[in-house]
């Protein structure tokens, strides 16, 4: 049997049709609508994703890192090159997309906690992002963000035992 470099899924098919609609940085009520499903529905497999890839409470970008990193949906389509970032621009897409309060986003880029929604938005209207899940899907896109990044390993599911040699 010929081999590939895709590494074996973690979601299921209708978690994947989710994640997919997470990483462009569409809200729950439109991946509801998008999908026809119901807004718990989306609500309860996002959570399953967020267990599979053991980042409970984590926030959407963070997720939508953890996916992109491990490969189980592929990265929103760009519309045209990268902006010219900033190592500053950089700082804060990375900062996104690995903690998950502002506090602690804060603490990483340097900036008072009252400040960082300014910081996200303006690279996030820098970008031409939706908003900060879409910005780290671009920052996957664009190779800011993926299997490059020092953390990388940190970000593979951490399988559960049902799953581990099942066909």
């Amino acid at each position: 049997m010929p081999t590939t470099d895709t590494p074996p899924t973690v979601l299921t098919p209708d978690q994947h049709r989710v994640a997919a609609r997470l990483v462009d940085g569409a809200s729950n009520q439109r991946i509801a609508r998008l999908e026809h499903l119901t807004v718990f529905t989306v609500a309860s497999h996002l959570a399953a994703a967020r267990r599979k890839f053991n980042r409970p409470g984590s926030s959407r970008a963070v997720l939508t890192h953890a996916l992109l990193t491990a490969r189980e949906v592929p990265p929103p389509a760009t519309t045209g090159p990268m902006p010219e970032f900033t190592a500053r621009d950089r700082q804060v897409i990375r900062a996104v997309a690995e903690h998950n309060l502002n506090a602690a986003i804060s603490d990483a880029i340097g900036v008072r906690a009252d400040d960082v929604r300014a910081e996200i938005d303006a690279v996030a209207v820098k970008a031409g992002a939706d908003n900060e899940v879409h910005l780290v899907g671009l920052g996957h896109a664009w190779g800011i963000l993926g299997e490059s990044a020092p953390d990388a390993e940190l970000n593979r599911p951490a399988l559960a035992s049902s799953t581990v040699g099942a066909a």
